[in-house]
């Protein structure tokens, strides 16, 4: 967990900012529970990966969105 701000904040914060909205955002988490989920996609999230993980999901990920 981050201090005083969490993910979702700086998520969509960075998506809302016209300087950064288009860098792509993975939020990398141990929350699993669907609304955690949705709310990732509310606030802009290209992706949300969940721990415990396995690499290649991370880095396939990745790659799709560095193709974009």
């Amino acid at each position: 967990m981050l201090p005083r701000i969490d993910g979702y904040k700086v998520c969509r914060m960075l998506k809302f900012d016209e300087k950064f909205k288009k860098i792509p955002i993975v939020l990398f988490t141990a929350r699993t529970q669907e609304a955690d989920m949705k709310l990732g996609q509310e606030v802009g999230a290209d992706a949300y990966i969940t721990k415990p993980f396995e690499p290649n999901i991370l880095l396939s990920k990745v790659a799709e969105l560095l193709k974009k």
